[in-house]
């Protein structure tokens, strides 16, 4: 199983209102991308003080890298980072930080 970390600095004008509507959007992605096995978002509650400025971030799972890939490819995926997520971060992609990893199986 492959799980996919985003971690994203927001621009300080971005309300929490709009964070929560975009979190929403990528959780729903899961009714036209049945890859995605799990999702969930949320803000950083670290009291170590060590996000970067990257306060918010969500995960997926999928089951192995070509359903990852099927999800990256999507065009609805596409059109959510390209018209949600990039105009609300602090400075395009250079506000992204994409981990994925192989969970033992």
């Amino acid at each position: 199983m492959i799980r996919h970390i985003v971690l994203m600095r927001f621009k300080k004008n971005a309300s929490e209102t709009e964070i929560a509507n975009l979190l929403a959007k990528l959780g729903q992605l899961r009714k036209p991308i049945p890859q995605i096995l799990s999702f969930s978002g949320g803000i950083c509650t670290s009291p170590e003080n060590l996000h970067q400025g990257f306060v918010h971030g969500f995960t997926m799972d999928f089951a192995n890298d070509t359903d990852r890939d099927i999800y990256l490819k999507h065009p609805q995926h596409k059109e959510v980072a390209e018209k949600d997520i990039v105009p609300l971060l602090e400075d395009g992609y250079n506000s992204v930080v994409v981990f994925d990893y192989q969970l033992p199986e």
